[in-house]
């Protein structure tokens, strides 16, 4: 009988050794579900190239995107991860990653942080001596008008990083372990993780920076065995951005 025969929970089926910190267990899904997965995020992708995104916003509008954001983006990178993990392989939230590490390694996440951080300034001196600008996301209105501060942190402090970490390092990552081993896997999923990011050729220079992001996530991921260090690293690295976006807010 095969070890990834539907319904077979992988992590049980070694009782005698307890997985090591260190371990992500190996996954049954492999590249046609990964493939699967990735028709609909793309499909939603590609038209990013040929709209630009504009200026202003109005406050409803900015709201009106934000919804659209969570309730597409992020419920459905949320439901692709759950529809085979849950459903399809019924392993449950762990085998998405969804387990406790060691409390040793609680600062992890403050000095990935701190490295990303001091990686994207050198990036941003490395543009800077290139003569290139530094990409725009356009981001900035979402952060013009206080009474939207709330639903802007929610979206892309909290739920952002939940679903791209279930998504990308939990499904993705994990799926390509097994298939590829573990450096090919870390930056296949960094490098999707990267793309996903990038909307439009003005934006293409950040594919590197955030790909390079998705890598070390995924390593923080594999080495603590625990989707959670990922997680709160993507969230305090959110929460900086957003301080930085909403500091200069004035609007009412």
């Amino acid at each position: 009988m095969s070890v990834y025969q539907e319904g077979i929970d992988l992590e049980t089926l070694t009782p005698t050794v307890a997985p090591s910190p260190r371990q992500i267990a190996p996954k049954p899904w492999g590249l046609p579900a990964l493939l699967l997965a990735l028709v609909l995020p793309t499909l939603l992708w590609i038209p990013s190239f040929f709209v630009e995104a504009p200026d202003e916003l109005t406050a409803g509008e900015v709201v009106a995107n934000l919804v659209t954001v969570i309730a597409v983006k992020d419920f459905m990178f949320i439901g692709l991860a759950a529809a085979f993990v849950l459903w399809r392989y019924r392993l449950g939230w762990g085998g998405l990653g969804f387990r406790r590490f060691e409390r040793r390694l609680w600062w992890w996440p403050l000095a990935a942080v701190v490295l990303i951080l001091v990686g994207l300034t050198a990036y941003s001196v490395i543009l800077f001596l290139f003569g290139v600008d530094p990409p725009d996301q356009g981001f900035d209105p979402f952060f013009d008008t206080r009474a939207v501060l709330p639903l802007t942190w929610f979206t892309f402090v909290i739920m952002a990083p939940l679903s791209e970490e279930i998504f990308f390092r939990g499904f993705i990552f994990a799926g390509l372990i097994r298939p590829f081993g573990l450096p090919a896997a870390m930056l296949a999923s960094g490098l999707l993780f990267g793309a996903m990011h990038v909307s439009g050729l003005s934006t293409l220079a950040i594919l590197v920076p955030i790909g390079l992001i998705g890598v070390l996530l995924a390593w923080i991921y594999y080495r603590t065995g625990s989707l959670w260090p990922a997680i709160a690293t993507h969230f305090l690295f959110n929460f900086v951005g957003f301080l930085q976006g909403s500091f200069g807010s004035v609007s009412p």
